[in-house]
């Protein structure tokens, strides 16, 4: 009986595996597929995403807070939108970087097949 270690190493370089990476890094956290790839530039895409989510929900809670106050829209002396721009600009970045990537990887799990290695393992 194999080990979920044994597993994951058995997995890496697979073409599943690449696409488990790209789905991680586009619809869920950035950053993470590429961890999962045990691939450093993980870690600053992660960074990015993580700051820009902290900026732009720090922006929208301010704006329901004074929205709750006021009563208006827009509520006057509400939250910079240069808080809620930058956000945007980090998570953007990150994802970005995180799906070029998760290409990266697929491309090199194509590679493999094309020296011979099978495109996947089930097991």
């Amino acid at each position: 009986m194999m080990g979920l270690g044994q597993r994951w190493e058995r997995a890496r370089g697979t073409e599943d595996f690449a696409w488990a990476c790209l789905l991680t890094n586009v619809i869920g956290v950035p950053g993470l597929g590429t961890l999962m790839a045990q691939r450093w530039e993980g870690v600053p895409q992660l960074t990015l995403a993580i700051a820009g989510g902290v900026l732009i929900t720090w922006w929208l809670v301010a704006f329901v807070i004074a929205e709750l106050r006021t009563l208006m829209m827009p509520p006057p002396g509400g939250p910079a939108l240069g808080l809620v721009l930058w956000g945007l600009a980090l998570f953007t970045a990150g994802w970005l970087w995180a799906l070029f990537s998760s290409l990266a990887v697929f491309r090199a799990a194509r590679a493999s097949v094309s020296r011979g290695m099978p495109r996947s393992r089930a097991t």
